[in-house]
């Protein structure tokens, strides 16, 4: 993951370095100050050739806006039951407002209306479109005042006048139509207003009557208290019958507990009644007439409420007295729902069967038993005891339907009541909304009288203040806005063009140029000499640059330390300073008391002068045989090692100098080679290979292999990078560690 990162951080760098660029443009100092030079005429020109002047002459209006010439308020009270209160305001005229009101700026925005340009340009005959009178005519309005100010602006002072008065003419003629149309329009909407007024009046006050009819309401303040007062006697009479029925169900149960018991002990004695000889009944008569008076309570305490039945009647009832009051349907209707509802309660009333049953009970009572003994007594007691049940039971019955009967009373006027505030609220709604209907009817009847006085006369809100003259100087010129826009214009193109060719210009200039666009580090920097003797040392000067020299041999050497330390210079094309580099850093070492051999290992050129033999101690003497080269020793020409070496002027430095024909760059691979570098090793203490250029050649390659690093030179202002990056690439290959760029002939101003 994280090379991953590191790949694209590597693919979005930039291709050059920013520094470099302004530093380039510095340098260029003198184009970008012709560029400038060029500019200045151009403007000028173009702003005597595009340029043009602007009068503006205007016109200045005072606004004055009509004042309401029926000034009425009065209030409507069109939503009372909800709280709020309209009010209503008519005038005949326009309503008076002061200059920080958006009625004037309405007027302004009425000026340079379509149709007011189409008519300026057909009066004036004037050969502009729409847009551009538009744009050559503004309106303005001067702060806390009434004044509007129509200017109009053309290159002709005459034709600047005659478009601001025609324009404030056309705008004052229409808008003295528009208002005689907006008071024409107002009348007519007044009458309509006061006819729809009036039958709003008319419905309301017939709703409003139907609304009392229904409801029997007079004075509904006096509907409350009578609910209220009924409600609390049915609370009352409904609690004692809710007592009373507790104690009766409770004297039943008590009673049917009694019979039970009685009859477990009197089986037996039933068996050994006989037949009655007298008149009166026996026990068992007695018991089933009993018998039947109780089946017949029990039917009727079943049959005296159907609940579901009388729900769904109520229901009925209730819903058709709902639709009656809103008019949703016919009084046959609602009477029928009524009637159905009535009958069947009338139809569930048992009082009179009742009364039949206690009766019956009595007589039953006043029966004798026939029977013996024991058994009389006992069928006495059962008697009474059954006629007992049956009081209570129908004293129960009585209690229950009471108590139902005032259970829906306490509802049907439960119901009312929570209606009440219902009622009351559309009683005021209504009330209210005839109240305001009425103030609204006769204030619009007001309006309307004197409106129709109003809109006989002819009306403006508008004054001439004074109309525009022909202007003597021009209020605006765009020469100068030209001028300095057509040279920068000029300035922008031409500096534009130097940028892009420094920008596209990809050969490295500098250090930071060469770390960006490289992506290698930059050991040493040397700058440009136009003087090149100044480089290489002799007898009696050192190297202009010789302390970059020994900045560069000091970390090399702590880094290397070995004895036989091996360094090989190349570059990618010839003429960017390897062989200076070579020759001043072999001196560097060699004043520090190493023993420095430095090898040309050019050995296939053929008119190829060694830029070492200069440093040949035995140059031009007789007495010394002549050394042969590399070649001649890979090719077996020469025996011994010690035939190649030569001894230079420079202190602790010998050199093998390129000498004889070209030969095979195969031999740099050879055994022989590799026994030439290890015998070398031992003998010196630093080696200095110059190879070839890269970028023609592999033998820079194959020589890397005898190298422990690689030092490599590149000029500025030579190559492009891509050259330089394919050539490091194959240098890569080797797997001999690359110590860095040495960059050559930098010109001064890129140097730190």
């Amino acid at each position: 993951m994280a090379e991953e990162m590191a790949l694209k951080q590597e693919e979005f760098r930039l291709p050059l370095e920013l520094k470099t660029v302004l530093k380039t443009l510095r340098q260029k100092w003198v184009w970008i100050l012709i560029i400038c030079i060029l500019a200045l005429p151009v403007g000028a020109i173009s702003a005597l050739l595009l340029g043009t002047q602007k009068y503006e002459a205007t016109t200045v209006l005072f606004y004055q806006p009509i004042e309401s010439y029926v000034p009425d308020t009065f209030k409507i009270y069109q939503s009372v039951g909800e709280g709020t209160e309209l009010s209503y305001e008519q005038g005949a005229g326009l309503v008076k407002q002061d200059a920080s009101d958006t009625s004037l700026w309405n007027k302004v925005n009425m000026v340079k209306t379509l149709p007011n340009l189409e008519e300026l340009r057909r009066e004036l005959s004037v050969a502009k479109t729409l847009d551009q009178l538009g744009s050559s005519i503004s309106v303005d309005v001067a702060r806390d005042t009434n004044l509007m100010f129509i200017s109009a602006t053309s290159e002709d002072p005459e034709q600047a006048k005659l478009l601001a008065n025609t324009i404030r003419d056309i705008f004052l003629s229409n808008n003295n139509s528009m208002i005689s149309n907006e008071i024409q329009d107002r009348l007519v909407t007044l009458k309509m207003q006061f006819a729809s007024a009036t039958n709003e009046l008319a419905t309301a006050k017939s709703e409003f009557k139907k609304f009392i009819e229904l409801h029997n309401i007079r004075d509904i303040a006096t509907e409350s208290p009578k609910y209220a007062s009924e409600l609390v006697d049915l609370e009352l009479s409904l609690e004692k019958n809710k007592q009373q029925v507790e104690i009766y169900r409770q004297r039943v149960e008590k009673i049917q507990e009694a019979i039970k018991t009685a009859n477990m002990s009197d089986i037996e004695e039933q068996k050994r009644q006989t037949e009655a000889k007298s008149v009166g009944l026996t026990s068992d008569e007695a018991n089933n007439k009993i018998q039947q008076i109780s089946q017949k309570i029990d039917e009727i305490k079943a049959n005296s409420t159907n609940p579901i039945e009388e729900e769904r009647l109520q229901t009925l009832y209730e819903i058709a007295e709902n639709d009656y009051v809103r008019g949703l349907i016919t009084r046959s209707e609602y009477e029928t729902a009524k009637y159905n509802y009535e009958s069947f309660m009338a139809s569930h009333q048992y009082s009179a069967e009742i009364e039949t049953l206690k009766a019956e009970t009595e007589k039953v009572r006043s029966m004798t038993i026939v029977g013996g003994g024991d058994s009389v007594a006992s069928s006495e007691y059962l008697k009474l005891v059954r006629v007992m049940l049956l009081d209570n039971q129908l004293e129960l019955i009585k209690l229950e339907m009471q108590y139902e009967v005032d259970q829906k009373r306490y509802d049907f006027l439960s119901k009312n009541y929570i209606n009440l505030p219902e009622l009351n609220q559309n009683y005021i709604v209504l009330t209210g909304r005839v109240a305001s209907l009425e103030a609204e009817t006769r204030g619009l009847e007001k309006v309307l009288t004197q409106f129709k006085i109003v809109a006989e006369k002819d009306h403006s809100d508008f004054y001439v203040i004074s109309n525009a003259e022909v202007p003597l100087l021009p209020q605006d010129s765009n020469r100068k806005l030209i001028a300095v826009v057509a040279a920068f214009m000029v300035f922008l193109i031409g500096f534009s063009a130097l940028l892009i060719l420094v920008i596209t210009d990809q050969r490295i200039k500098s250090a930071g140029d060469a770390k960006q666009k490289l992506q290698k580090p930059v050991i040493a920097v040397f700058p440009f000499e136009k003087h090149t003797e100044l480089l290489l040392p002799d007898k009696t000067k050192e190297s202009e640059h010789i302390e970059r020299y020994r900045i560069l041999a000091r970390p090399l050497r702590l880094k290397y330390p070995k004895s036989g330390a091996t360094f090989l210079i190349t570059s990618t094309a010839d003429g960017e300073g390897k062989s200076t580099l070579a020759i001043n850093l072999a001196m560097v070492f060699g004043r520090q008391d190493e023993h420095v051999l430095v090898i040309d290992a050019q050995i296939r050129k053929t008119d190829y002068e060694s830029p070492f033999k200069p440093y040949n101690l035995n140059l031009g003497s007789d007495s010394v045989e002549k050394k042969a080269g590399l070649g001649e020793y890979l090719s077996f020409k020469v025996a011994d090692s010690a035939d190649l070496i030569t001894q230079t002027s420079l202190s602790g430095v010998d050199m093998i100098i390129r000498e004889g024909e070209a030969v095979v760059p195969d031999l740099l691979q050879s055994s022989r080679m590799r026994e030439l570098m290890e015998e070398l090793k031992q003998q010196y203490s630093i080696i200095i290979i110059e190879g070839p250029p890269v970028g023609d050649t592999v033998d820079s390659e194959i020589l890397a292999n005898y190298a422990d690093a690689i030092l490599y030179v590149t000029a500025c202002d030579m190559l492009k990078p891509n050259q330089i990056t394919q050539s490091l690439s194959r240098l890569g290959s080797t797997r001999i560690p690359l110590e860095g760029i040495v960059l050559t002939k930098v010109m001064p101003v890129y140097v730190d």
